[in-house]
Parts: C-alpha cells; structure tokens; sequence
C-alpha cells in the first residue's frame, strides 16, 4: 500500500499534468523515479522479502504461475500510469510527444545490451507468439517444404504451423524432447534437404528442459550448413534461465516481458541476426515499417529489426517494460537466477523424499538442464486438473497442469520461499492421497 508521502509525490505529478503544465524530460524522469521508487539497494538478507513488498500477490496466495503470467511490481504499474497520463496531456503535442517517442529506441537499445543482441536486432513486440508468427510467415514456404517442432511445444509454437501446412501444404516434423533425449541426434534425425526451418522452445513449458547453450550453438552451425533457418520460443527464457542470444546462436528469438521479466501485459521482443533480416521477410507491414516512401510503389524498409513494428503502439507499456527489466537487472541477474537454480533444487530433494507418495520428477534431474519450470508427475490415480483446481481453491496455491496428462507445473521463481515449495508438495500428496 502506498505510503502517504508517496501518495503526495504522485498526486502532485498527476495535478501537474491535469493542470497542463509542461514538464521537462529530465525533471519528469526525476519526478517519477522519486515517486515510483523502481530501485533500491537490497541488502543479502532481506533482498527477496524487499522485492516480494513490491508484488501484493506474494501475500494473496503462493504464486508458481509465472510460467503462464508472471507478477508486475507496483512502481512499474505505476510508472505506466504515469506515463499514460503524461501522454495524454496531449499525444501528438511536441511539448511531450517527443519524449514518449524516445521511449522504444531506448528501450530496443536496452535489450540489446542486456541480453547481447547485435545492433539494430531488437524488435518490440506484443507476446511471445507474435514474435514466433513473425518469424514462421517470414517465408516464401511452398509444398514439401518442411519445419521441425518437438513435443514439447505450446500451440503459439504449433498452431501457425499447423495454419501453414493447411494453407500451403508444408510437413511438420516432430522430435521428441523429453528429458534426457539428445538435441542434436533428434534434429539430425529428420533434418533434410527440404528442412526451412527449426523452431523449438529455450525452456519447456511441459516438463522445464533448458536446451543447454553449447548444444544451440551447435546446433545452430549444422542448420547455417543445411541452409535452415533456426528460431528458439524464448517465453520461458529471460529471467528463468541465463540468456545469451549470441551464444545460443539461433537465428531468431522470441520472448515476452510479463513471465519472468516480471513486465506488463502485452509486452515482449524479436531478437533478429542483423544479418538475416532479409531473409526473414515481412508479412505483416504499415506505417513506421520504412525508412522511405514516395507513394508511387517505391520503398525501403527499414534497416533493423524494427522493420517488424507498426502501427499505433503502446508506449507507456513499453516503459513499463524497460523498468521491470531494470528492476530485475537492479536485483542481480546472478542473484535471481542462483536463487531460482537453489529453490528447484530444494522442491528435487523433497519430490525424491516424497517418493513413496507416488510423486515423481518430469522435470530434468541434472542442474544443466533445469529452469524455474518445474514439473511433477502424479500417481496414476490422481488427475492434475483437478489437483490444480483443489489447489487453488483450497489452499490458494496457483500452480498449473500441462500437456502430458498426470504432469503438473511449479514455476519456480526467485520470489518463492522453501517454506512455500514444501506447503505446495505436501498439499498436492494431501489432495492425491485423499483422491481429490
């Protein structure tokens, strides 16, 4: 809850604005920093219970959702409200058009060096699944011409293949990665002269294999030498798992910012090799896709991977982003990602102990291949529907069942305590016992 000096800060921004006054870009900035409060020094012994203060849901129920939709802290809420209500003093007035204009740049700029991404390779995006239909449409596909997707895909990772095989023909190859099964001999086992692309996730969503960074890359050379394109559905990536966009190799990658980045809705990027922007093609174009029109039918598209973008955007959600992600950056990206590999590797040793519950790992064992997506397998007799919902319902513990039947999903993020980890388990051996 806002304290009430915050309360003053903000209401004096917001009379600002209501009462028309221009607000230069370097005071602006101040006045919202001071009065959102996106950053402070946590100290090691209470960092995780400082940031769980800024995401009220921690305290409303245990939250293993963020595989599905994550928690956005309240200054970057605020920080969004802030910056609609700058905007709307006068959207297409210069005294404050040009500062939320600067907004994407800054923030295609900041990605970049967060994630390394070349220059020029970021485009701002809306959802995971926009940045995957951008890249599966970006082909000229003709019949025959085949993509390979692995059984541990969501349908944003399906259905525009399963759209494009109706529509034109193409074959999808499936592979299997279950944990355990090896990435390079599954491509290779299906790889072909008519193999256009490869599109698998970073991180499962089904059972939380991370596809190990070494092996992308290896994986990356085979496919240059095939002439196929490479795309990773990075949903489940940044912030669950380290992400090095240049290490991985791929092609393309597409991600979001209201998972693990902890952004608003609505949010998310493309990372493009700057050197295959041509390659993958635009289907989808309008206004702010060019650098140059005549309206006679000549046009250059833009060189970077903002080609991607058009349109009305949302800008005040995309600072919103930016801040969450500074956030997360403020935290340590070390800290948070070492925490999140320490507390699956608590809820690995009590699955074990549970064992004889009937309670099994989906999930990988070896800490290579973890994420914060963390999977259980129930006793045959128990429905992970079901389990979900007695879950939520009774316990307020938000979890979720995935593809596999039987399989039921803990995101795992560095928010979450031991104590909360080990109540989830115990409540799910309760509710399978009890044949709930």
């Amino acid at each position: 809850m806002p304290q009430p000096e915050e309360l003053a800060r903000r209401t004096f921004i917001t009379r600002a604005l209501t009462a028309g006054a221009v607000i230069p870009l370097g005071s602006f900035t101040s006045l919202l920093s001071e009065a959102s409060q996106p950053l402070k020094s946590f100290k090691p012994e209470d960092w995780v219970k400082d940031a769980r203060e800024q995401l009220p849901a921690t305290g409303q129920s245990t939250y293993f959702q963020t595989g599905g939709v994550g928690l956005t802290p309240t200054h970057v809420l605020d920080e969004v409200s802030d910056r609609l209500h700058f905007q709307n003093q006068g959207p297409a007035d210069p005294r404050y058009s040009p500062e939320m204009a600067s907004i994407e740049p800054t923030l295609r700029t900041y990605l970049a060096e967060q994630f390394r991404v070349p220059k020029g390779g970021v485009a701002l995006t809306h959802s995971t699944s926009e940045g995957i239909s951008i890249t599966a449409w970006s082909r000229n596909w003709r019949e025959g011409d085949e993509v390979v997707i692995s059984n541990q895909e969501h349908p944003a990772n399906v259905v525009p293949w399963f759209v494009l095989r109706d529509r034109y023909g193409i074959v999808i190859r499936e592979i299997d990665l279950d944990s355990g099964t090896d990435l390079i001999g599954e491509v290779n086992s299906v790889l072909s002269s008519r193999t256009r692309m490869v599109s698998l996730s970073h991180v499962s969503r089904n059972n939380g294999r991370r596809l190990r960074t070494a092996d992308c890359a290896e994986l990356a050379s085979l496919l240059e030498a095939n002439g196929t394109m490479f795309h990773l559905d990075g949903a489940q990536g940044p912030g669950c798992v380290p992400m090095d966009f240049q290490a991985l190799g791929c092609d393309a990658y597409s991600t979001c910012g209201h998972k693990w980045l902890c952004g608003p809705k609505g949010t998310g990027a493309l990372f493009v090799k700057p050197d295959r922007l041509d390659e993958l093609q635009l289907s989808w174009a309008g206004s702010h896709s060019h650098e140059d029109l005549d309206y006679a039918g000549a046009y250059t598209l833009l060189p970077t991977a903002a080609r991607y973008e058009f349109g009305t955007r949302a800008l005040a959600d995309f600072a919103g982003f930016q801040s969450a992600v500074e956030w997360m950056e403020g935290l340590g990206w070390d800290r948070v990602l070492g925490r999140v590999q320490g507390l699956v590797q608590h809820a690995v040793d009590r699955v074990r102990e549970q064992g004889p519950a009937g309670l099994s790992l989906a999930s990988p064992s070896s800490g290579a291949d973890r994420s914060g997506v963390f999977v259980i397998r129930l006793p045959s007799r128990c429905d992970a529907t079901d389990v979900y919902n007695y879950l939520a319902s009774e316990q307020q513990i938000l979890t979720s069942p995935v593809r596999r039947e039987g399989d039921l999903r803990l995101a795992i993020h560095f928010f979450n305590t031991e104590d909360e980890i080990d109540h989830a388990l115990d409540a799910v051996v309760s509710a399978c016992t009890s044949n709930r």
